[in-house]
């Protein structure tokens, strides 16, 4: 709970400190670069253009001896911009360093100039701006009559989208390994000389359950935290990307219910459907046919385009009640909010009744399955009384 936090607060602050550094030395490259010359044939880069960012123009009869004087060190760097340049589409740079950071500042040099050059004809620097980096717009949507507060809607409910998939990696595989590990090194049989296997099983389940409901919610109450210091400063103003604002999160409770009902019988459904594949598997076979229920995680990806835009789709409606399917399509629809709440609650119920079969076969297949470490058990004894 602790550590993984930690860690994306240490990988947060590395890339603070990076980007501190390399504003540093894109400052100090900034100095160097004053000491390049361009040589422009072409007749599109104005001498104007070259001084305006400190540099030397130099006529086409001295390329070859600057070219020596590159390669002396005696200029950091020359750019050449040949007479045939609306033909060939090619101008040549070179560069007294194979510093990568080097390099690329001179050659985004030549680029800009050229650019520049190019769009000097416009006259006014803020059109220029304009023409190169062209302008943001911002969508105002609509719903029910009222303005819509957008992508903001999407950000709570998704949450528990990826909520699942970090507990799909971090916990949900621990049901198996933890089964199949004590199988393959036969310490299953000393537990099971003083457990009943219907306690043992029952004890994992419910063991990696709580764990996991505890990480979540630590997790959660650290993103709570988080927002309440930032309503206390000026950062809650912040623009995002993709036009996310923090002030304007919605905190829709029937998305949050159904998000959270999505995720915890998700979550189980997959730990009941890992333990009975341990239990049936030897391990080396249920840790390869654990890979289904990983491709089945990220399966609807396929189809994303369908599930966000055709909700009435058979196909879509297949995908939403199948049950290795189920939980991730039924996240990803209660975030857009394509979801009515009659079909997210019989979703909800659908899933939590394949949730209780799966722990159910988890419980009655162990025992059989239990001290059974190099056959998988046969159809035939999974379901005899």
């Amino acid at each position: 709970m602790i550590a993984l936090p930690l860690i994306i607060g240490v990988v947060f602050l590395l890339v603070f400190i990076s980007d501190k550094a390399s504003t540093d030395r894109l400052d100090s490259l900034a100095n160097e670069i004053k000491n390049v010359a361009i040589v422009d044939e072409s007749g599109y880069v104005p001498a104007r253009v070259i001084e305006a960012g400190g540099q030397q123009s130099r006529p086409a009869s001295d390329l070859s001896e600057l070219k020596q004087e590159v390669a002396e060190g005696k200029l950091n760097g020359l750019i050449h911009y040949p007479a045939d340049l609306t033909e060939s589409k090619n101008f040549e740079v070179f560069v007294n360093s194979t510093d990568l950071s080097r390099v690329q500042t001179v050659q985004s040099l030549a680029d800009s100039l050229l650019q520049a050059s190019l769009f000097a004809p416009l006259g006014s620097a803020d059109v220029i701006a304009l023409a190169q980096n062209g302008a943001s717009s911002t969508l105002v949507t609509y719903e029910n009559g009222k303005v819509s507060p957008g992508f903001n809607k999407y950000i709570v409910p998704g949450m528990f989208a990826l909520a699942f998939y970090l507990i799909l990696f971090f916990s949900i595989g621990y049901i198996l390994t933890s089964i199949s590990e004590e199988k393959e090194n036969r310490s299953m049989e000393m537990a099971l000389t003083y457990l009943r296997p219907r306690l043992l099983i029952l004890g994992k389940l419910i063991g990696v359950i709580l764990v996991t409901l505890t990480q979540l919610a630590f997790m959660g109450a650290l993103i709570a935290i988080a927002l309440l210091l930032l309503t206390q400063t000026d950062a809650l103003t912040l623009q995002l990307p993709a036009g996310i604002d923090l002030a304007k999160l919605v905190f829709d409770p029937v998305a949050i219910f159904f998000g959270a009902g999505f995720l915890i019988a998700g979550f189980m459904l997959y730990a009941g459907l890992m333990a009975i594949t341990a239990a049936a598997l030897p391990a080396r076979q249920a840790n390869a046919f654990s890979s289904v229920f990983y491709i089945a995680g990220f399966a609807p990806f396929y189809m994303i385009q369908l599930i966000l835009t055709d909700p009435t789709n058979p196909v879509t409606t297949f995908v939403t009640f199948f049950p290795l399917t189920s939980p991730i399509v039924s996240l990803v629809r209660n975030t857009v909010g394509n979801m009515g709440i009659a079909e997210s609650s019989l979703a909800l119920a659908t899933m939590t009744a394949f949730m209780l079969l799966a722990v159910w076969l988890a419980v009655k297949i162990f025992p059989k399955g239990a001290l059974e470490y190099q056959n998988a058990l046969s159809f035939k004894s999974l379901f005899r009384s």
